[in-house]
């Protein structure tokens, strides 16, 4: 049975991350944290499963099944009458997942925004669901659904911890969009969703940070969304130009990929020191993404379309702990 006293693990999930687009930054010194991690263990690259969708991806990260086994198949499910479908929720779910294999050996998991976990399930610990992070058009006055957090006693002070584009200045922006001025008032404008997709990732971020240092706990799940969502908005302004965006386009949003990558690498160097130097760290992704000459100019109008810019290889660092020897 686990205790307190048990080695400590924390998985990270980034969704999307591709090593094509990181190594770059990490021979450019950016991805500082990423390059202390890999220094103190191993790195590789994952091979994707087919089709790379990625609530199906995650919940075999969880469940260490196949989709046929664990039941999720995709973005949608049926409604509980049948009628229907809705988004993906883990009532889909038929295997264990880590979090469940670790109340039932006594230990204590944190789990936060992992892609399904709605309604949050009752175990030994804390588990905020994906559905309890704000996106699209987050109203800051709305409270998250019910059954988004267990214990629900929880879930004002962790709400109180949610950002909101509101939170952010133009000088928080910069770094992502150079000529932020004139693309704030410009009509159809791309910074909003830029704006929007930062505040997903610092709500990860506040809510990982302050369940970790508050509590007691022997496995961590911390997963964003916010890479994927990032290159599936930005992807195509970034280097090299692609003949279908204009100058104008390639010029004000160049550099948003990137410093998405950099953004993350620092949320990474404040998780570490929060899981202390005793934990073993695992960072993953579920697939790659494509920033070559095969980005597409258009995307297929289904559920599972934006799919179609992932590439099959992810990534996979992990750092060692080192247990001395008596």
């Amino acid at each position: 049975m686990l205790d307190s006293t048990a080695a400590r693990v924390l998985l990270i999930g980034w969704d999307a991350a591709d090593w094509r687009l990181i190594r770059p930054l990490l021979d450019q010194g950016r991805m500082p944290h990423l390059h202390r991690l890999m220094q103190r263990g191993v790195s590789g690259s994952i091979s994707t499963l087919f089709p790379a969708y990625s609530p199906m991806l995650w919940t075999s990260i969880a469940t260490g099944k196949r989709a046929y086994k664990h039941g999720i198949l995709g973005f949608t499910e049926p409604t509980a009458d049948q009628s229907g479908v809705q988004p993906i929720s883990n009532r889909s779910r038929t295997a264990a997942a880590l979090w469940n294999i670790v109340s039932e050996s006594g230990g204590r998991s944190l789990v936060v925004g992992w892609w399904p976990t709605f309604p949050a399930e009752p175990i030994d610990g804390v588990m905020v669901s994906d559905q309890f992070v704000p996106t699209g058009t987050f109203d800051p006055c709305e409270s998250a659904p019910a059954g988004s957090v267990h214990p629900p006693s929880l879930a004002g002070h962790l709400g109180s911890l949610r950002v909101h584009p509101r939170d952010l200045t133009l000088d928080d922006l910069r770094p992502f969009l150079p000529n932020i001025e004139r693309l704030w008032a410009g009509p159809g404008s791309e910074a909003p969703h830029c704006a929007q997709l930062l505040c997903e990732a610092a709500t990860i971020q506040a809510i990982a940070t302050e369940l970790l240092s508050t509590e007691t706990w022997n496995f961590a799940a911390i997963y964003f969304n916010s890479i994927d969502h990032f290159c599936h908005r930005f992807m195509r302004y970034h280097p090299p130009q692609v003949s279908w965006v204009s100058d104008e386009d390639f010029r004000d949003f160049r550099h948003v990929v990137d410093m998405c990558y950099q953004f993350h690498d620092m949320l990474l160097g404040e998780l570490l020191e929060q899981a202390g130097s005793e934990a073993t760290v695992l960072l993953m992704s579920d697939h790659g993404f494509r920033s070559d000459e095969l980005r597409r100019s258009n995307i297929p109008m289904e559920a599972a379309g934006p799919a179609a810019e992932h590439r099959e290889y992810g990534l996979q660092p992990r750092e060692c702990r080192v247990v001395p020897q008596h």
